[in-house]
């Protein structure tokens, strides 16, 4: 509003119903222009993939980023109708008094029109912030979801196979969004998802950190590779850690699923048979299909994991028949 007023013509030279006139086609150009943003806005979301909706609802109501939408796009039809319809009313007004009043009554319906909307204007604008910093993921190439509890090198494992740098440190929860990285096998480009690390309990208990990364589980296309801690300092016992990939296989929509057992080299040898044992028996229940040994720090050990889920994959999609 203080702009669209520091904007009124002065008036020096026209006359009083142009000036009237001149003060309403700013007021209309201004806000027609500061919402133009709408139209875009709207195609976007039509066409948004479902795992960006999923992480849109995580931080906003979808039913009101609808409504604030609808009451903007409205607003906008109002105030051109007001413009068609109040230019003709001023050139038609007979005298001065009739001619303010007009005016007035002109310029307070539209701005009554875009207040209406200014809670929906302000929602919107953050929901615009928000998807420009959304990961940019393409459902069309070969992905790899990189999954499991808190603190088992998902995020080492992404920054030393690919081309991203999501924060590594020696805490848990460090992974709060979705990052992507790129890995180049042979001639194939395939996309690498961090995701922040779940813990064993149901979607309705689960914090935002957690819902990504289930948007991600759910929704994006491709193989999800779940890793283990087998170390004594795993944020969680190693059994849970099987129950809890067991739990995830239920909402992956019949993704396949590769175990990797990381950070072998610091695990006792016991922990290691037993963790074998249990990806055995996950694979044994078709809720996996391999299961590897890694370091994820070490990138000869991590890349041939990623190669050979590649390889699987592909063969999978394109079955060899047999003579």
């Amino acid at each position: 509003m203080e702009r669209i007023r520091s904007r009124y013509p002065k008036g020096r030279g026209l006359k009083p119903v142009d000036r009237e006139i001149t003060r309403l086609q700013t007021i209309r150009n201004i806000i027609i222009d500061r919402t133009s943003f709408i139209k875009q806005l709207v195609r976007l979301l039509d066409n948004l993939h479902p795992f960006y909706w999923r992480l849109i609802e995580i931080e906003f109501n979808r039913d009101e980023i609808h409504k604030a939408i609808s009451c903007v796009s409205k607003s906008r039809k109002l105030i051109s109708s007001f413009w068609d319809k109040y230019r003709f009313l001023l050139l038609a007004s007979e005298t001065p008094r009739e001619l303010r009043r007009t005016s007035t009554e002109a310029r307070g319906r539209m701005m009554s029109s875009i207040k209406r909307c200014s809670k929906g204007l302000e929602l919107l604008r953050s929901l615009v912030v928000f998807l420009q910093h959304l990961p940019s993921i393409n459902p069309e190439i070969p992905t790899i979801i990189v999954a499991g509890p808190p603190s088992t090198g998902k995020s080492t494992l992404i920054k030393t196979v690919s081309t991203a740098s999501p924060q590594v440190a020696p805490y848990p929860f460090t992974t709060k969004n979705i990052h992507i990285g790129h890995y180049t096998y042979k001639d194939t480009r395939i996309q690498l998802i961090d995701t922040p690390g779940i813990l064993d309990r149901s979607p309705d208990e689960m914090n935002q950190v957690e819902r990504r990364a289930v948007a991600a589980l759910k929704e994006i296309p491709g193989a999800i590779l779940y890793l283990v801690d087998p170390t004594p300092t795993s944020y969680m016992p190693l059994q849970d850690q099987f129950r809890l990939l067991a739990k995830i296989h239920r909402y992956t929509g019949g993704k396949p699923h590769y175990i990797a057992v990381n950070k072998v080299d610091e695990a006792p040898d016991d922990t290691l048979r037993e963790a074998e044992g249990l990806a055995k028996m996950m694979i044994g229940k078709g809720l996996a299909r391999k299961y590897y040994h890694m370091v994820a720090k070490d990138h000869s050990s991590a890349s041939q994991v990623v190669d050979d889920i590649v390889e699987d994959s592909i063969r999978q999609a394109h079955p060899v028949s047999q003579p």
